[in-house]
């Protein structure tokens, strides 16, 4: 995931593990390791045209308080499946997601239209998904 950061260009600073697995406990969910690798790094980077949620962080609560708990408990309740879990927006209304089974959350990245209520699969992982984000932000900038 180290590498991945260097991608990314941010400079956001990571969280502890111990507000992870609090925000784990909250939403009643177990994220995938590279979804908590990468928030130990950076918490809440902007990938592409994607803003990460954030993980609420006590050093830092001006800038975590529209947390990923705060979007799925509050904002999201009643309009995205149970299954799923939003981790990242894009301000159009549609949602990075993860589909959690069984209290797990699975490494695959789904796109949740907000129109239809569909949910497509974008990427594997966290780690493609970052990959094709700033390939297509490459592609774009050199249009």
């Amino acid at each position: 995931m180290q590498e991945i950061i260097k991608l990314l260009e941010t400079n956001k600073k990571g969280v502890e593990e111990a507000a992870i697995r609090e925000t784990e406990q909250k939403l009643n969910v177990c994220f995938p390791d590279q979804y908590v690798q990468l928030f130990k790094l950076a918490n809440g980077p902007e990938v592409g045209e994607w803003s990460l949620f954030p993980i609420k962080d006590s050093k830092n609560l001006k800038k975590t308080w529209d947390d990923v708990v705060r979007q799925n408990k509050e904002v999201l309740t009643d309009v995205i499946s149970e299954d799923l879990i939003a981790i990242a927006g894009n301000g159009t209304g549609d949602y990075l997601c993860l589909k959690v089974e069984g209290g797990k959350a699975d490494d695959p990245i789904f796109l949740w239209l907000h129109e239809t209520d569909e949910t497509e699969q974008l990427a594997p992982t966290l780690k493609d998904f970052i990959i094709i984000a700033q390939e297509e932000l490459e592609d774009f900038d050199e249009d």
